[in-house]
C-alpha cells in the first residue's frame, strides 16, 4: 500500500466529531494544523471509528443515521492513503435497523456493537474489492433489532484467548468466543 508520507513522524489527530470528520497534525499542541475535513450524506451524528489493519481505510459509524433517514445499519469506509485528501470508499449496509455504535477491528474482521442486534461480525479481507459480509454475530437483544439505544453498547476484541467481550446497557457483561 502506498502510504502519505507528508505526514510521516507527525502526530495525527483523527476525529469522529458530531457532523464531520477531522484530520488534523497535532505534533505542536499549541499549533494543530487541520489537514482535512469530511462530510457525507445523510449525516445523523458522526460517533466513532476504527483503522482497518493496513491503516489504509477508516470505517465509520454514524450513530444516528438509522433513526433520523431509516434504513438498516449504515458503516462507511474511507480511504486515508492521502490524508490531504481522503476519500468515501464504500457504504456497508447491516441487515438490521439496529444502531451502530463502536466498532474495532482486529485481523480482518470489524467487531461492532449494533445496540439491539447485539454484536456483528464483519469480515474485511475483500474491502479492497468494495465487499464487506457478515460473518457472525450474537445478540444481546433478542427483542427486537429496532432503531433504539438498548443492548450492546460496547465490544472488545483483543483477548489472547480469544474470549470477546460484550457490554450490554441492560443485561450487563457478556464473554462471548467467535466460533469457526
Amino acid at each position: 500500500m502506498d502510504r502519505d508520507t507528508d505526514f510521516t513522524g507527525k502526530e495525527i489527530l483523527i476525529g469522529s466529531n458530531e457532523n464531520k470528520v477531522v484530520i488534523a497534525d497535532i505534533t505542536d499542541k499549541t499549533n494543530p494544523i487541520e489537514i482535512a475535513t469530511i462530510d457525507y450524506a445523510n449525516i445523523g451524528y458522526t460517533h466513532q471509528g476504527w483503522f482497518s489493519e493496513d491503516k489504509k481505510y477508516f470505517i465509520l459509524g454514524d450513530e444516528l443515521d438509522e433513526q433520523y433517514y431509516g434504513g438498516n445499519t449504515r458503516t462507511l469506509v474511507f480511504d486515508f492513503t492521502d490524508l490531504d485528501n481522503p476519500k468515501l470508499h464504500m457504504e456497508y449496509t447491516g441487515k438490521t435497523l439496529a444502531i451502530d455504535h463502536n466498532g474495532y477491528v482486529n485481523n480482518n474482521t470489524y467487531y461492532q456493537a449494533n445496540y439491539r442486534a447485539g454484536v456483528r461480525m464483519i469480515d474485511l479481507s475483500n474491502i479492497d474489492s468494495n465487499v464487506m459480509s457478515e460473518v457472525g454475530f450474537f445478540d444481546t437483544y433478542p427483542e427486537d433489532n429496532n432503531a433504539n439505544f438498548n443492548g450492546a453498547w460496547n465490544v472488545y476484541p483483543y483477548f489472547n484467548s480469544g474470549n470477546i467481550i460484550i457490554s450490554d446497557m441492560e443485561r450487563g457483561l457478556f464473554v462471548i468466543r467467535k466460533s469457526n
